[in-house]
């Protein structure tokens, strides 16, 4: 995604970064059960590069903490107040090609290894280690004994299919995000949330489905009616989004607040009726973005409520929470008490949470 516009990438502020992995290649890691990240060849590879980099770019702190998911890399880079700093997307620039080859690196030495009779206790490599085969069950234990003894080479040959003079193929998506951490108190919020990122990915795969029940939960100092994953409401940056019926499609406004919601990503949610067009095309940003939805319901849940099914995909992915101060009536509200609960919600909203930048 673009970056923010006119804000200089070279200012000495934390950075909490995520990149994801293409399509069609190798997990990065593997999520136990009881939400364990279980390394393989490729995560101890990356976690060598993440660890080092800043010795080589000496503009930045070195990279704490961060994570290598199975499909994708969440950090957090402090850019030092230096002369000579460089800006962050000079940095994650470098530090994609580090991964990139390192990964094609390992796949190449696996493939070289593979068919060896020596090997055979960790003989599909990188492969049986993502999937969680048992030999390689253990992740970097299983892995860096076979490296020690020889099983898994260190010279860097080309991956199947490539010559030695063709660059090798991208595994990350050009599309990175990244949030800036400014305000007090948000940095040790986005620490926790990398930390946390395997448990929580184990719990939204034990929970594959969040429909049916309706719960109580306080939020902005209220009681609510929740329908969805609730967890979301733990995330580092939670951000009301109020857009006006009559804003016009492509003016400033229309294009400050879509931009300002795409900027949200995967660590934070929208909170919004997302009623107005104004607000679906925000909801559309925050969904590409990889980013959460709280939508605000001026109606309550009833039994048999159930997501609208353009939004029901995201709420099986856990991605979506739905919340209503009113509970569910046999009587549908007048269309006037509709907009008047939806501008109660939405002003509470915007009182509370992190304004739009």
């Amino acid at each position: 995604m673009a970056r923010l516009f006119n804000f200089d990438y070279k200012t000495p502020f934390f950075y909490m970064v995520t990149l994801k992995r293409l399509p069609g290649l190798a997990d990065f890691s593997r999520i136990a059960e009881d939400g364990l990240l279980v390394r393989n060849v490729i995560t101890v590879a990356f976690e060598r590069i993440i660890s080092t980099f800043h010795e080589k770019w000496r503009c930045i702190e070195p990279i704490s903490p961060f994570i290598v998911m199975p499909d994708h890399i969440h950090l957090m880079i402090k850019i030092k107040p230096t002369p000579d700093r460089v800006a962050l997307g000079v940095i994650v620039n470098q530090l994609s090609k580090a991964l990139r080859n390192e990964y094609w690196r390992v796949v190449a030495a696996d493939a070289a290894t593979r068919n060896t009779p020596e090997s055979a206790a960790c003989a599909p490599g990188v492969a049986a280690c993502a999937s969680g085969v048992a030999a390689c069950a253990p992740g970097v234990a299983a892995c860096a004994s076979a490296q020690a003894r020889g099983q898994c080479r260190e010279t860097p040959l080309p991956a199947r299919g490539q010559s030695r003079k063709t660059p090798p193929r991208d595994i990350l998506d050009k599309d990175w995000h990244d949030w800036i951490v400014k305000r007090d108190g948000q940095l040790a919020t986005f620490r926790r949330y990398i930390r946390e990122n395997a448990m929580r990915a184990a719990l939204r795969r034990r929970n594959a489905k969040f429909f049916g029940a309706v719960r109580r939960v306080t939020f902005l100092g209220r009681e609510w009616f929740a329908y969805g994953n609730t967890d979301i409401l733990k995330l580092p940056v939670l951000q009301a989004i109020k857009g006006h019926r009559a804003t016009e499609p492509g003016s400033t406004e229309w294009r400050h607040l879509v931009s300002s919601a795409a900027r949200i990503g995967p660590g934070g949610a929208g909170v919004s009726t997302f009623m107005s067009p104004l607000e679906k095309e925000c909801g559309n940003a925050i969904a590409k973005a990889g980013g959460k939805w709280i939508v605000l319901s001026p109606e309550g849940f009833g039994s048999r409520w159930h997501p609208p099914r353009e939004k029901e995909r995201f709420c099986a992915l856990g991605r979506m929470l739905f919340l209503s101060l009113y509970e569910a009536s046999t009587h549908k509200p007048t269309r006037k008490a509709l907009y008047e609960r939806c501008h109660e919600m939405i002003d509470l909203a915007c009182e509370k949470l992190t304004p739009s930048v």
